[in-house]
């Protein structure tokens, strides 16, 4: 939906924006905590800002106030609604770390060890997105695949 364009120029021509991300775990059991890393390089000085946003798949929601950029903390900001990154107040590399939180039934959050739920795990695949105007078009950037198992 961000790729169509009518350029005059080349828009392939231009510098890349990149996005990684990354997590702090590979495996959740439910109400675990997870720290999502993601980085955002801006190779082009006509990109001046951008959108920022993560679609955190359920079980895993995330858990508000956890927000930093660049290390600076942002609790009001959430990924999952999307938020606005300005590359010439924040830099053109961008550090944005969040927390998630894996959600289960309340007898596998307490931990009981005689609890027989909880046993089996699925794929959750998340990615981070930004929208940003580059050449005269609206373009997406998407991050690599992040795939945690999350116990169910």
């Amino acid at each position: 939906m961000y790729n169509n364009c009518n350029c005059n120029t080349n828009a392939n021509s231009c510098p890349n924006v990149n996005i990684t991300m990354t997590a702090n775990q590979n495996r959740l059991a439910p109400c675990d905590l997870i720290t999502y890393n993601v980085t955002i390089t801006n190779n082009d000085p006509n990109v001046t800002y951008g959108v920022f946003k993560e679609n955190l798949t359920s079980p895993i929601v995330f858990l508000p106030g956890t927000v930093t950029i660049n290390g600076v903390s942002y609790p009001t900001l959430n990924p999952t609604e999307g938020f606005n990154v300005n590359f010439l107040t924040m830099g053109n590399t961008i550090n944005i770390t969040y927390i998630g939180k894996a959600y289960g039934d309340s007898c596998c959050c307490v931990k009981v060890t005689t609890c027989d739920c909880c046993r089996n795990y699925r794929p959750v695949n998340n990615k981070a997105t930004l929208c940003y105007k580059q050449c005269c078009c609206n373009k997406l950037a998407v991050s690599n695949d992040v795939i945690v198992e999350v116990e169910y």
